[in-house]
């Protein structure tokens, strides 16, 4: 492995004009928050005299240099490089205000790469799903947040430089930008091949700052697809980006432990991700058997093994038994990795662009149900047809509930899942409802669990989808939601949340006192249960009084919601009114979520 490193100042890193870095588009979005650019700034501030402070380093995967620009491709130090981008572009544009030509120019040559007789061209571009926002935010000086940005980090980054510039006078200004542009160090690492960068980058971070499952897996396709050949890395980068923009808003490591119970038809824990994911690569795809060290990935290792061993109950490693998957074809590889990883996002963000499934994802996300993603994943990219999909959503959502609801073990129900990875996406109604009938709890045990459960505000959606369905059956309504489902739509707790300290006797009324004897020790009892809560649009005001529920009740009874509207008959609102609420709403639950 050939590396050429070198420690440079930002205007020694920035000299060369044929010379452009380039973040490329299988590179994630700009996450940097405004704490890590802070950081950066006050490094920078309190640089004195001929010290230097060293920003760390950046890998440029460079090929052979030729007449024109040369574009170096920026496989580690992604956001290091935007962050010095965002400040150095906002600093040209603070002092294009001041008509300070001299400084305007010197930053403009910084900023730009330009061929001889050609059109100048960023000196950092952007080739990522951040490129059209990153151009859009650097004419959009303070209208940042009217324009409907997805990277809110991006956005977050530039407004946090403009005003931090903003407190500055022009000499600190000047100032600033000397430090930065002679006194702050990058090690420059260029690498001639594909394969040694991304290896470099892997080595580098696992030194220093922890890299991701997503990095790391990353790293390993491209480093690897390198290895196979040119057309096997051009091929990878495409599908990575493609990947990335799949994914883009949804947790990319979760997708991959998720993505590996699909291949594996087992439970994989978070920390097994990067093993396993590199186990079945090197197992499954056809062009890695010529590999030198695809041996370290065979199930022939001890008991001892980092890689594709899990932990057993006793937290120590234990091989995994499993049969050699068919080889594939690198490509085929990638192309169902793109597939499923479409598939996720639709399914998380809940846009498969079929408004039922949509609606049933929805509720599943409310109800807290992640372990499903695998399932739903497989299905999908299974090809099963659209009415099927929503029968199984519709069994799903009662079985998952149902077990979350009596607290079942979370591992227990993950596992069944991963187990169900194995049946015919296209025909899986009686295998699913035959192992959701297995698995889930009686009608007698739900029922007492679900007037009794506490719903926190860590699960509050449980509770508003368990409401809203209750008000759908109300209404008679079992597949449309027209009253509901608007964001204005909130959970109300009648007996409020907090009742003994002085703000809230202020703002709700005397509770403690209407409440009665024990009050306040009864009250973490019942606050939380199904039968203190209703769902509410809009915004209850009510006043302080001696009896604060009439003040609400008004408020209740004007509701279009039935649920609501019920409340608003009721003279008072006690502990136990709650009790009983919760027993009545129970027994409904049982009869909308029905063993499958």
């Amino acid at each position: 492995m050939k590396i050429t490193p070198n420690a440079l100042s930002l205007n020694q890193l920035f000299s060369s004009m044929n010379e452009q870095f380039v973040i490329p588009a299988y590179q994630r979005r700009y996450s940097w928050r405004e704490r890590q650019i802070d950081e950066l700034i006050e490094d920078i501030y309190l640089t004195e005299n001929v010290d230097t402070h060293l920003l760390g380093s950046i890998v440029c995967l460079t090929g052979q240099h030729t007449a024109g620009v040369n574009q170096l491709e920026l496989v580690d130090g992604q956001q290091r490089l935007t962050t010095i981008a965002i400040l150095l572009e906002c600093i040209r544009q603070r002092v294009q205000q001041e008509d300070n030509a001299d400084l305007v120019a010197e930053l403009s040559r910084m900023l730009t790469a330009k061929a001889l007789g050609k059109e100048p061209m960023r000196k950092v571009q952007l080739d990522s799903l951040d490129a059209e926002e990153f151009e859009r935010l650097l004419k959009a000086a303070g209208t940042e947040e009217d324009e409907g940005f997805r990277n809110k980090q991006l956005v977050d980054a530039f407004k946090f430089v403009r005003s931090w510039l903003a407190t500055l006078t022009a000499d600190e200004v000047a100032g600033f930008l000397y430090k930065l542009q002679n006194q702050a160090l990058i090690i420059r690492l260029d690498v001639g091949e594909a394969k040694d960068a991304f290896k470099l980058f892997e080595t580098i971070n696992n030194r220093g700052l922890k890299l991701s499952p997503t990095d790391i897996i990353k790293n390993f396709v491209l480093g690897n697809a390198a290895r196979f050949g040119a057309a096997e890395l051009q091929e990878a980068r495409g599908s990575w980006a493609k990947l990335v923009s799949h994914l883009d808003g949804a947790d990319s490591d979760a997708f991959f432990r998720y993505f590996l119970i699909v291949q594996l038809k087992q439970r994989v824990t978070k920390s097994e991700v990067v093993g396993e994911f590199k186990w079945l690569f090197m197992n499954e795809v056809f062009e890695a058997e010529k590999l030198p060290d695809r041996h370290l990935y065979s199930d022939d290792e001890d008991e001892d093994s980092d890689e594709g061993g899990a932990a057993n109950a006793d937290g120590k490693s234990a091989i995994i038994e499993r049969e050699h998957a068919a080889s594939i074809s690198f490509s085929d590889f990638l192309l169902r990795l793109v597939g499923c990883a479409k598939a996720y996002g639709e399914i998380v963000r809940t846009h498969t662009g079929d408004k039922r499934i949509d609606r049933h994802l929805r509720n599943l996300k409310m109800i807290k149900a992640a372990q499903t993603h695998g399932l739903l994943m497989h299905l999908r990219v299974g090809g099963i047809d659209a009415k099927r999909l929503v029968e199984v959503l519709k069994l799903t959502e009662s079985f998952v509930l149902r077990r979350h609801v009596c607290k079942e073990r979370a591992n227990e129900t993950e596992a069944l899942f991963a187990k169900l990875c194995s049946i015919d996406p296209k025909d899986p109604l009686d295998d699913i409802r035959e192992a959701y009938r297995d698995a889930c709890p009686a009608d007698d045990r739900f029922r007492d669990d679900f007037a009794a459960a506490a719903y926190t505000s860590n699960i509050i959606d449980r509770a508003r989808y368990c409401l809203e369905r209750i008000e759908m059956d109300r209404h008679g309504q079992h597949e449309e939601m027209h009253v509901l489902g608007a964001d204005a739509v909130e959970v109300e707790h009648i007996i409020p949340q907090k009742i003994s300290s002085k703000s809230a006797k202020k703002e709700f009324g005397d509770w403690v006192e209407y409440l009665g004897e024990r009050a306040e020790a009864k009250h973490p009892k019942y606050v939380s249960r199904i039968g203190n809560l209703t769902i509410f649009a809009g915004v209850l005001n009510i006043a302080a009084s001696n009896n604060p529920f009439i003040k609400k009740r008004a408020a209740y009874k004007a509701s279009s919601i039935k649920l609501t509207q019920e409340l608003g008959a009721m003279s008072s609102f006690k502990f136990s009114h709650v009790e009983a609420r919760s027993a009545e709403l129970a027994k409904i639950a049982v009869k909308l979520w029905p063993v499958p």
